[in-house]
């Protein structure tokens, strides 16, 4: 959750957001938006629509159906490098992708237009910066948040028809209720003639070295956004409140090393470390010319966070581990660390 002052997200500012619109980066830099930031009330109101497609789906055919996918729009403001979404609005969309045909476009299409003209008439400064939907696929190793061959030419479609800084983010339900965190990633589609470099995947990642994430049928056609959350300083307030007493219980409850997921990344992550300490600590006559001591300084720093979120990792997972055998409600095994086998 990102702690930086309220002002940040929440202050308006119309001549800066008319200034970048007419500047237009992301002619000179496709990937000119590489962040977004989503309140947490954005993201409460999205993973609650999304839910409710997952009941309502499982609901049909005597209670054997399966999860239906939903869409909404996105509100909020452009800003720098970074897409805000401050608020959500649902829309009356929901099927599975085979059924989204033309006419589901088109009612989507309509309600977008209709909603944006009564913003505009109430004089609402924030406007729709983008649209998310959900993928209630089956829980697997890896979350379902991936633009699928639909997804890419809609989000292309919607980039040049409504606005360039629109956003896609794509919501995996099921997840978030089967991990306890939120599960959503916010992706753009590059421009027709723009091509990423062979190999590389949305997130940055090589696609050959991570073959068990699906990123549909074109992953070189769109990129994925850095996503952050973030919330007032009284909602904090508030939640840490709520959770002063209690906190020590989740974390107690669910341990990183147990996650799958979470144990194929451990020597990825060492790795990095491993790097950065290594460049860091190097002969300075080894740099290219263009480094400085403040380069290799945040190398070191950086290094340090990574360690250290390791470290406090691996000691909740065993203390777990540990608490869970001695009072008897987990079966005794060796405890092993950095994800070894149960």
């Amino acid at each position: 959750m990102d702690k930086e002052l309220d002002s940040k997200y929440y202050a308006h500012d119309e001549a800066k957001i008319e200034e970048l619109l007419r500047s237009q980066p992301w002619k000179e830099n496709p990937k000119n938006f590489s962040k977004c930031k989503i309140s947490a009330l954005a993201a409460m109101r999205m993973l609650k629509h999304t839910l409710r497609g997952v009941e309502k789906g499982k609901a049909r055919d005597e209670g054997k159906g399966l999860p239906l996918e939903v869409m909404g729009l996105m509100v909020g403001r452009p800003q720098d490098d970074t897409i805000v979404v401050l608020d959500t609005l649902p829309l009356p969309c929901d099927g599975f992708e085979s059924e989204w045909d033309v006419n589901i476009g088109d009612k989507a299409m309509m309600h977008m237009t209709n909603i944006s003209e009564q913003m505009e008439k109430k004089g609402q400064k924030e406007r729709i910066v983008g649209w998310y939907h959900s993928h209630p696929f089956e829980v697997g190793v890896h979350n379902n948040c991936f633009m699928s061959a639909i997804d890419v030419n809609t989000q292309s479609m919607y980039q040049k028809a409504i606005t360039k800084h629109w956003t896609a983010v794509v919501v995996d339900p099921l997840r978030c209720v089967a991990k306890s965190k939120l599960e959503m990633a916010a992706f753009r589609a590059y421009p027709d003639d723009f091509r990423p470099p062979a190999d590389q995947a949305p997130d940055g990642e090589s696609i050959s070295e991570n073959k068990g994430k699906n990123w549909g049928t074109y992953p070189e056609k769109y990129y994925q956004l850095q996503t952050n959350f973030f919330m007032s300083s009284i909602a904090r307030s508030t939640m840490e409140l709520f959770s002063k007493d209690s906190l020590w219980i989740r974390i107690l409850s669910n341990s990183q090393i147990d996650d799958e997921e979470f144990a194929g990344k451990v020597v990825k992550r060492i790795g990095k470390c491993t790097n950065k300490i290594s460049t860091a600590t190097a002969d300075p006559r080894l740099y290219d010319k263009g480094s400085s001591s403040k380069d290799r300084s945040a190398g070191k720093g950086d290094s340090s966070k990574i360690a250290h979120l390791l470290c406090k990792e691996q000691t909740l997972g065993l203390l777990r581990k540990l608490l869970f055998q001695g009072c008897g409600c987990q079966k005794k095994t060796p405890v092993k660390a950095i994800g070894g086998n149960k």
